[in-house]
């Protein structure tokens, strides 16, 4: 987005683009591969697998035979299994490299390898854009070098420093000249007219006279003006999918926004700005006339409203194409409803279910019935629609009984469920439900840790489970949790995967290969003494 938009609104300017991400764990197989790199006995013990496997799991990931992935799920759910582990893995060494180079200022061969293809295209400044807290270490140190050792300016954005910027600026203080929170687009715009000054740029985080600033930052209402995203120079095919899949945002922000949970939505300033149809069906066509017919629409959620005019425009615009989307089930998405969108090539969609009690959900703000959600999940299946849902475990006062009810809600309708995404329970300090915590059973908070973003809280309530029964639940519930989906489990982490596999099997599934666990066994303890094994959550 950032690429597109600057070069059509500064053409003296030339943006390269370089995604890390991919080219850390193609450095590391690189080496394994050329026995320059290789890992340790100990390293493959805890991946449970030998070096040639977890090569082999890489390529299966990339599809260099494509019919392990449709037609053999038991491979592809071991290979999906170690390449896993692998990303796991990789993401822990690279933190301990980032480690390293704060206390030594010696770079380990991988952080050397990513600055010198930085370097290598002669940049006048860097920006480096970070989704997942994860990738805060190796951003913040390819950032104090470039900065310290290269001498270039370095903006830094993403969506893990909407909120938190100015706890990251502290914790890191030499890693960035400016941080964006908020839209980039015209503040980079802006950061490259003045020539890095960041003072009066909305959005803008930045060190003044030893202190933190922050500019107020400014949402554009016309999104579309934001353009079409330019991939130029990375290699779509080079990604560990067996065919491309485009990340497109259609709209920024949240509709419904009333979440006490959430804190998504604050990174589009509270809003919910949606691009025209006719916008959207022009990007979509940029694509297609590339050759590239698999999108993710990874917006917040999807509107219901929009969604039946999406899917109308998509279909009168003639466009073959499959995707998946995020959205909210209720009572609105009707068959007539689930039947336009399957038509238009969604494949499944991802809901926001988090819980199967009403109570818990009325608590939740998720303003949706859990009957009409049993409704959706069946006529979404009848439509040719899979069913992925996110549960969470443990929301504050929420007792064993009503996580129960969620674990029966998903059995009684696991024909119609097709995955399942979930977690325990986490008290952000930017949500609703923080500002407010007596409101929901919450009577102590404490800091339990401090981290680049800000605090980590823990919490006491009322009434319900404590955290640590939240965990146990959450554990107890997993061998449950993990078979829903008729081809493979794996299929649930790996999501782009999963579209494929939906585009090419479609009815062709097979729920019978599904094993689910007796329900005694997963239900919560306190409930149920049940013997059970041990789970690596």
């Amino acid at each position: 987005m950032l690429k597109g938009y600057v070069e059509r609104q500064l053409p003296e300017w030339d943006v390269k683009l370089l995604d890390l991400n991919l080219s850390f764990l193609d450095k590391i197989l690189s080496g394994i591969e050329s026995g320059t790199g290789n890992l340790s006995d100990e390293v493959y013990a805890k991946l449970a697998c030998t070096k040639e496997q977890l090569l082999q799991a890489a390529k299966v990931m990339r599809g260099v035979d494509n019919d392990i992935l449709l037609s053999r799920p038991d491979v592809y759910e071991q290979c999906g299994g170690v390449f896993s582990r692998f990303i796991e893995f990789a993401t822990k060494m690279l933190s301990a490299d980032c480690a390293e180079w704060e206390r030594t200022q010696q770079l380990s061969p991988l952080l050397r390898d990513c600055i010198a293809q930085i370097l290598a295209l002669k940049p006048s400044c860097v920006g480096i854009s970070m989704i997942f807290s994860e990738q805060l270490p190796v951003g913040a140190a390819l950032g104090r070098f470039l900065r310290q050792q290269a001498m270039l300016k370095v903006f830094m954005g993403g969506s893990c420093l909407i909120d938190g910027a100015e706890h990251f600026m502290k914790w890191y203080p030499e890693a960035a000249d400016v941080i964006v929170s908020g839209d980039g687009e015209e503040a980079l715009k802006k950061l490259l007219s003045s020539d890095g000054n960041p003072k009066g740029i909305a959005g803008a985080v930045y060190w003044e006279s030893g202190q933190v600033v922050k500019e107020p930052p400014i949402f554009q209402k016309d999104v579309d003006q934001f353009g079409i995203p330019d991939f130029g120079g990375l290699d779509v095919n080079a990604y560990y999918s067996p065919e491309p899949i485009i990340p497109l945002l259609l709209s920024r922000g949240c509709y419904w926004r009333k979440c006490t949970f959430c804190v998504h939505y604050f990174s589009a300033g509270d809003t919910y700005r949606v691009r025209s149809l006719d916008a959207i069906i022009e990007v979509l066509q940029h694509f297609v006339d590339k050759g590239l017919r698999n999108f993710a629409f990874v917006d917040e959620m999807i509107a219901p409203g929009q969604f039946v005019r999406l899917a109308e425009a998509i279909k009168n615009s003639g466009l073959d194409i499959t995707y998946y989307a995020y959205s909210k089930p209720n009572r609105t998405f009707t068959p007539k409803v689930l039947k336009e969108i399957a038509e238009s090539g969604c494949k499944f969609l991802l809901w926001g279910l988090e819980s199967g009690n009403q109570r818990i959900l009325d608590l939740m703000g998720k303003g949706t019935e859990v009957n009409e959600v049993a409704e959706v999940m069946k006529n979404a299946h009848a439509a040719g629609i899979a069913n992925h849902v996110f549960v969470i475990c443990g929301f504050p006062t929420e007792t064993h009984q009503e996580f129960a009810d969620t674990l029966n809600f998903l059995n009684d309708n696991r024909d119609y469920i097709y995955a399942i995404n979930s977690g325990p329970f986490g008290l952000d300090a930017g949500a609703p439900i923080a500002k407010n915590p007596e409101k929901f059973g919450i009577v102590q908070t404490w800091v339990q840790g401090n981290t680049p973003l800000g605090e980590q809280l823990a919490y006491r309530c009322s009434s319900g489970v404590t955290m640590d029964e939240s965990w146990q639940n959450f554990v107890r519930a997993l061998p449950f949790f993990r078979p829903f989906h008729p081809h493979s489990n794996l299929v649930a982490y790996y999501r782009d995967h999963a579209l494929l596999v939906y585009k090419y099997l479609g009815n062709k599934l097979r729920p019978e290969l599904r094993q689910f666990p007796p329900m005694s066994s997963v239900l919560p303890k306190a409930l149920n003494t049940a013997p059970v094994e041990k789970q690596e959550a």
